[in-house]
């Protein structure tokens, strides 16, 4: 197949498409409530793609099951077994409606395997250029965060991955941390002085004088590792997104599954922690060449504007107890791993070994890393150096939606797609 990169910016595009993936019928409970509010309350969401990756007989068996629950059940038990068959003859009776924006695609019926990556393929054939990705146990953010504020900035970076749930990779040599921090600072400026980031067009370059480049891993010669940051959820230096929260160019599907990358494919489902996040996410930064954007995952309702004195005091003495508290938990916590994602996968034995071993296979696979992740507040004055770790954090760290600076006129990325 020919595949095409998108544009770099898509400002006139105002609808989106929401795929999930699921399997089972016991993550109805997580991701039913949920999408419903999405369905009927967030703007420009047109069409909702469940990809199923059981028999269809998982849902439809339940849907129909009329059998009393086993009195030997608890309670509990029993009444979420009713709404759990509620929850699949809804879901079922939404996707036989050919007028609802709400429709299953069954992958062992279209051909497929069960498959992580399956919510990437092709035939999927999303109407709209916009895709929303939530994992079907969440987290879920707020309307507030994806599309008042993630949905914009998506806008004005359709051509790379945009998400609000971003981890690091740690490099381990001199080289590497000195050619990652000079990628992160040149993105800095570019938004500051309003370019488009990590633009590696000639032209774009020569013109703002912020040449960005990747990060070379030279493991053969050089015996380069990287370690596998599973502690926080860095606005800056990040390198993988994770997938809930996202949103990807449809575009991007066919190069995912297209048959140069096939090996990229069969590593993912042969590895035994199914590494789909940080492989989509490099391989697109490689094919567009930059780095992914970041959004803040959660928006803050309170008052709008506080005095900027008292605000930056505030924040100086934050950032100090944050740093000291990060570092301590990174210690407290070297051999343990984040349990509150793929939630069977992190069970296994030395599963941060394992994940550690991935990252560093793709990246070799690859040669580079991109430069690292930019958060939300670059460019403005709610960016603040950072003595250890990772190299700027933006305060405050769930910011309202008057301080995101692509939704203000003026603030670094609102030109590239003005209202």
């Amino acid at each position: 197949p020919t595949c095409r990169l998108p544009s770099s910016t898509s400002c006139n595009t105002t609808t989106y498409t929401l795929i999930m993936m699921s399997h089972t019928t016991s993550r109805l409970h997580d991701f039913m409530n949920p999408l419903l509010v999405m369905m009927e309350t967030w703007p420009g969401l047109t069409e909702v793609i469940i990809v199923w990756n059981s028999p269809r007989e998982t849902l439809t068996s339940m849907a129909e099951n009329t059998d009393a629950p086993s009195p030997n059940k608890k309670k509990a038990d029993r009444n979420r077994e009713i709404q759990e068959r509620q929850y699949a003859s809804q879901l079922l009776q939404w996707h036989n409606n050919s007028t609802h924006p709400l429709r299953i695609f069954f992958s062992l019926e279209n051909g497929l395997e069960n498959n992580l990556l399956n919510r990437y393929h092709p035939l999927l054939q999303p109407k709209n250029e916009a895709i929303m990705y939530f994992d079907d146990d969440g987290p879920f953010w707020s309307k507030d965060a994806m599309i008042t504020s993630g949905f914009e900035l998506w806008k004005r970076n359709s051509d790379v991955q945009v998400g609000a749930f971003p981890r690091n990779i740690r490099y381990m040599s001199q080289r590497m941390k000195d050619t990652g921090r000079h990628g992160v600072d040149s993105s800095i400026q570019a938004i500051a002085s309003n370019a488009r980031g990590v633009d590696l067009s000639p032209q774009t370059q020569s013109k703002h004088h912020h040449p960005l480049t990747f990060t070379p891993i030279c493991r053969n010669v050089t015996g380069d590792t990287v370690e596998y940051n599973y502690f926080v959820f860095p606005d800056f230096d990040a390198h993988v997104l994770l997938p809930s929260g996202t949103f990807l160019h449809r575009n991007f599907l066919c190069f995912i599954w297209h048959p140069a990358f096939e090996e990229l494919r069969t590593y993912v489902v042969t590895h035994k922690t199914y590494p789909d996040d940080m492989t989509v996410s490099t391989l697109i930064s490689h094919l567009s060449g930059r780095a992914p954007r970041t959004f803040p995952r959660e928006i803050t309702d309170g008052v709008k504007e506080i005095s900027r004195n008292r605000r930056m005091l505030m924040l100086e003495y934050d950032r100090d107890e944050k740093e000291e508290r990060d570092e301590d938990y990174e210690e407290e916590n070297l051999n343990k791993v984040d349990q509150s994602h793929r939630r069977l996968l992190w069970k296994q034995k030395n599963w941060g070994k394992m994940r550690e071993e991935a990252v560093n296979s793709l990246t070799g696979y690859f040669g580079s890393i991109h430069p690292g992740t930019v958060g939300w507040c670059a460019g403005t004055p709610y960016m603040q150096k950072r003595g250890r770790g990772v190299p700027y954090v933006c305060d405050p760290e769930k910011p309202t939606l008057d301080l995101i600076p692509w939704l203000k006129e003026g603030g670094p990325g609102y030109d590239h797609c003005p209202k």
